[in-house]
């Protein structure tokens, strides 16, 4: 760089910088040159690596080797291989929509095509193994549990679930609790596609190693046929109840993030209940640490051995002592929305 007073100096400098760079134009005003040192600046902190504006993400990737009952020779049966990608790509979606925060129940109606879009798995190139095959990603933006951070994507935690559960069967001791704490939650449509997809293993006496690399994470897990068998079996027994009920007890928090509030019961639990998200904020504005009645769709899983989990939806929220609201009607899907 010339002597910034040398003015004709400078005038030199930057004609000669003109014919260097051709191919992009030069900067012709102090906001332009200071633009293009910061871009100068942030790539020689980065090795020289190109700049995020030309960078396209890469897709999440998920890549399964498949061996035992069923592969022989680095081929597969085709039946197992297609019941296989069947019950995986219904499994993510299922727990994706599961633990997709921006609806009110579990079980209504199917999977929307806004989460399908962002959790369609596509088939890649196979790989040297029993039997492997790369799976990615759509193109789609995945969607973000929290807004301006896209560090949680629904597609990355409903495959991480996934892995949780399989970790859990081939655990030592405990696997029956630890698959249903993992599971129970998800609620009935997510129970039944995890417990299809551990049978198809456990059917054909198969295994599967599984290796899920997104932005955020990279992940290992196992799930051979007798650990499948066992998560098959501790799914096949919970039992799933849908209902309604009423919350008495006070307001104590929420959070629009989660799409949740925070009601604390007589005996001193505090249960959570979903709610819309545009709603939680007015809805603590209005009843916060005051007693209030809930109206909630209320879903029970309990395993063979007695294990209970509740999970809460939001119907409608009054104030204690409040006017009573209409009768509710029996469906749900005739159920309005309040």
């Amino acid at each position: 760089m010339p002597d910034a007073e040398d003015k004709s100096a400078l005038r030199e400098w930057l004609a000669a910088r003109r014919s260097e760079l051709a191919e992009k134009p030069p900067p012709r005003t102090l906001s332009e040159l200071r633009a293009l040192q910061l871009k100068r600046l942030a790539r020689s902190l980065q090795e020289d690596a190109p700049e995020q504006a030309d960078e396209v993400p890469s897709p999440p990737v998920l890549r399964f080797a498949l061996d035992g009952g069923g592969v022989r020779a680095n081929r597969v049966e085709s039946a197992l291989l297609g019941e296989w990608l069947q019950a995986l790509q219904a499994t993510v979606q299922s727990v994706a929509y599961a633990l997709d925060e921006l609806r009110l129940t579990r079980d209504a109606g199917p999977v929307p095509k806004s989460v399908q879009s962002v959790t369609k798995l596509f088939s890649g190139p196979l790989f040297a193994s029993s039997y492997g095959m790369v799976l990615e990603g759509g193109p789609v933006p995945e969607l973000v549990e929290m807004p301006g951070t896209g560090t949680d994507r629904l597609l990355d935690r409903a495959v991480n679930r996934i892995f949780d559960v399989a970790d859990r069967a081939s655990s030592a001791s405990d696997a029956e609790e630890a698959v249903l704490d993992a599971a129970l939650p998800l609620g009935r449509r997510a129970i039944s596609h995890l417990s299809e997809l551990a049978g198809v293993l456990a059917s054909a006496g198969a295994n599967v190693t599984l290796n899920w690399e997104s932005s955020t994470t990279i992940r290992r897990t196992t799930f051979t046929s007798a650990s499948a068998e066992r998560c098959r079996s501790v799914l096949r027994s919970a039992h799933v109840d849908e209902g309604e009920d009423r919350l008495a007890g006070t307001l104590v928090g929420g959070s629009k993030v989660r799409g949740v509030i925070e009601i604390e019961i007589p005996d001193g639990r505090v249960e959570l209940v979903r709610a819309p998200k545009e709603e939680v904020t007015a809805l603590l504005a209005s009843h916060a640490k005051r007693h209030v009645v809930a109206d909630v769709h209320v879903s029970t899983a309990r395993s063979a051995g007695g294990r209970e989990h509740r999970s809460y939806a939001l119907i409608g929220l009054r104030a204690q002592g409040g006017t009573e609201p209409p009768p509710r009607p029996s469906s749900p899907d005739e159920r309005p929305r309040r």
